[in-house]
Formats: C-alpha cells, structure tokens, sequence
C-alpha cells in the first residue's frame, strides 16, 4: 500500500515538473529560443552521421582478426618441433652415386660376413 502511494506521489511529482518546464519554455526570449533551436538542430545531424566505432562492420572486422590471430597462434605453438636430421644419411640418400657406393659397400659387408661365417 505505501509502495502505491509513493508511485502515486511519483507521477505527480513528475507531472508538476513537466508542466512547469512547458511553462517556463513559453517566458524564454527569442534569442534563448533561436540557441536552443540552433542546438537541437546540432545535436539531430551528429545522431544522423554514422559512426565508425558504434557500426557492425567494425565490430565483425576486429572478431576476425581476433579470430585469425588465436588460429594462426594456435597452429604455430602446436605443431611439433623440426626434428634433426642426420646430414649424412641424407646426402648419402640424395646423390645417385654415393646411393650406389652404398650399396656397393653394403655388399662387401655381406660378403665379409659371409666369409666369417663359413
């Protein structure tokens, strides 16, 4: 009951101030109301502009930086560390002739071994 009344007390409270700013608006002098035109109109073209921080498109921009950056970052600390090579398998591996020596020298080892065998 007292929440009512004080709702009640409210809207007329707040109906008493809206008529006596509409009263007092009426007494202004001209040049007041020429300012205060002037600075309506200002106000209503900087809300018409659209601006660049407030506008969907940047917010999607910088959700797809923002997205690229943590996948690029995710695959760079995941994959796995280049493991060493030996260099001379691989050079071994690579020239025709060295892979014909190998070969050559893995056959007098299976002959060596062979020999001792016997």
């Amino acid at each position: 009951m007292n929440q009512k009344h004080d709702t009640e007390v409210d809207k007329i409270l707040q109906q008493a101030v809206v008529d006596s700013l509409d009263n007092s608006i009426e007494h202004l002098d001209a040049h007041t109301l020429s300012r205060l035109n002037q600075a309506r109109h200002r106000a209503l073209a900087h809300a018409e502009k659209p601006r660049l921080f407030n506008s969907q498109w940047l917010k999607a921009a910088t959700f797809a930086v923002l997205l690229v950056t943590v996948i690029n970052g995710w695959m760079f600390f995941s994959t796995p560390a280049m493991q060493h090579m030996n260099t001379d398998d691989f050079e071994l591996i690579v020239a025709n002739e060295d892979f014909e020596l190998m070969q050559d020298l893995d056959f007098v080892a299976w002959m060596i071994e062979q020999e001792h065998a016997s």
